[in-house]
């Protein structure tokens, strides 16, 4: 019994831990699941359906559950602390779960920082603006590009698919990287071979798929099938004159790693001491009553002990003193001691890691306060500026293929003279605070002539500079009609004004 009671009251020797072991994302998500799919020919994978088959079902059953989980981390649903085997060994006690979202901030600020100002695409040939510009128009291009990039950094690769629609307009769409995937060739350019997208739905509690594969020539349709039991009975084909396979994969470098991936360790970490900061609260409030003295524990079951522990309620018999006599009966609260100091610091050292590991700054820090300069700003932004530039490299590769299968679909039905591109030059412009009066009023101190164009630009409340630009114009033309106007008919008056005030009666003029 006296086993039994200890075993009732474990909690006393400090065995209690606050959370089970965990394995971090590193370990749950291996290699595997973020390779690229290759082969020597689409004909290879493509003339045997069993191979197309195990490929999707790879992509689905490998791949995929990598992905859900960096979803999962955006929306904070962090897997860390919200895993069941996470369960404090003692039921009795608090169990709160708080999730931190650091992976919308880093991703968030990296999708505005390189897409809040829209990126610009210039060629040498006026033919290639206007097409691109036309493009661009059509498909809200500012708001896919950002898509785009978003994707990118939360899952290391997004895809655009390209096509024609019935009422011949190019048109592109963002892919869900759940259901598309890319494979490669195996010479050292990763030629593009064919692209798969195979969308889900449910019909009840089924789960359907429809498969499409987009070769550099063609469009192939499978027949809905159940994807656990996927069956590929070709359905159709379809001509495209995209002249490659017209779905892009955007990644920013080799490794296509998420932007917040490598600090997810980190988040578990201060998800899980913030979490424990929240159960010492509770239990706090919970505190344990301990009664000691000479108490007869031998009436008391194994049941009626664990009972009392529920109670938060502890009887502990004492011993004899020295001189003979027992202990008195006394009455305390205990609760476990919490370092106050020492935990607060640990979960800022956190903090400061993730930031430091993502290169993300963060905003709420002292050392980014409104009175500083640019360019110090500049300087405590300077890691992240290189990991931004790696990424815009890769951004800048899709870009260009996305406007090469532009220019080849266009050259095929005639509405473009060539397929060229010319001279094409994609510019990123960093979505920073400026100090545009600083850097002006150098520029004009140093000689430089600003015209009123340029200065409109500068101006928040001028939507339409062009417009403006009108209305000065206007207003000059008719300050320069007002003076012939006043020479015409201002003079007259005036010089009867001069009569009226120099007519005799003050005997000035006879003097």
């Amino acid at each position: 019994m006296a086993d039994e009671i200890l075993k009732a009251n474990e909690f006393e020797h400090g065995i209690d831990g606050p959370y089970n072991v965990h394995k971090s994302f590193q370990q749950l998500y291996g290699p595997e699941t973020n390779y690229s799919y290759r082969a020597d020919s689409a004909e290879e994978i493509l003339g045997d359906l069993g191979k197309l088959r195990e490929m999707i079902l790879d992509h689905y059953q490998t791949q995929c559950p990598r992905l859900a989980a960096l979803d999962d981390y955006m929306k904070a649903r962090n897997d860390g602390i919200y895993n069941d085997d996470c369960r404090r060994i003692e039921k009795e006690r608090a169990d709160h779960r708080a999730a931190h979202n650091f992976a919308k901030i880093i991703n968030v600020f990296d999708v505005g920082y390189n897409t809040g100002v829209p990126i610009k695409k210039v060629s040498d040939i006026d033919q290639v603006n206007e097409i691109i510009a036309e493009y661009d128009r059509i498909n809200d291009i500012e708001a896919l590009d950002s898509e785009l990039w978003r994707d990118m950094k939360k899952y290391g690769r997004a895809y655009e698919l390209q096509y024609r629609n019935e009422k011949d307009e190019d048109r592109s769409v963002i892919s869900n990287v759940f259901e598309t995937f890319v494979c490669y060739g195996t010479d050292v350019e990763r030629t593009p071979l064919f692209a798969v997208r195979y969308p889900r739905y449910r019909i009840g509690t089924q789960e359907r798929v429809k498969v499409f594969v987009y070769t550099d020539t063609e469009v192939i349709t499978y027949k809905t099938s159940q994807i656990m039991a996927l069956k590929l009975e070709e359905e159709g084909r379809e001509q495209h004159q995209w002249g490659e396979v017209p779905v892009t994969e955007y990644s920013p470098d080799r490794y296509r790693m998420g932007g917040y991936e490598d600090v997810i360790p980190l988040i578990d970490l201060y998800d899980a001491a913030q979490s424990d900061t929240a159960n010492y609260m509770t239990d706090l409030n919970e505190a344990t009553l301990v009664i000691t003295g000479d108490l007869n524990l031998r009436k008391y079951t194994v049941k009626d002990m664990a009972e009392m522990k529920k109670a938060n309620l502890l009887l502990l018999a004492s011993g004899i003193n020295p001189d003979g006599s027992r202990e008195q009966t006394d009455a305390k609260y205990v609760y476990k001691q919490y370092d106050v100091t020492g935990a607060e610091a640990y979960k800022d050292r956190l903090q400061k890691d993730i930031h430091k590991i993502s290169f993300v700054p963060d905003l709420t820090d002292e050392a980014f306060a409104g009175t500083q300069s640019g360019e110090a700003m500049k300087y405590k932004l300077f890691g992240f500026q290189q990991i931004a530039k790696t990424g815009q490299r890769g951004f800048k590769k899709g870009l260009m293929r996305r406007y090469r299968l532009l220019m080849n679909i266009k050259n095929f039905v005639n509405e473009a003279d060539n397929d060229d591109l010319g001279n094409l030059t994609i510019t990123f412009t960093p979505n920073l605070p400026k100090a545009v009066l600083e850097e002006l009023k150098t520029l004009v101190d140093a000689g430089m002539e600003v015209s009123q164009e340029t200065m409109m630009g500068l101006a928040s409340f001028i939507e339409d500079i062009q417009a403006e630009m009108e209305r000065i114009q206007k207003e000059k033309e008719e300050e320069e009609v007002d003076p012939v106007m006043n020479q015409m008919f201002g003079g007259a008056a005036e010089n009867g004004q001069r009569d009226v005030l120099e007519e005799p009666g003050d005997g000035t003029e006879e003097a």
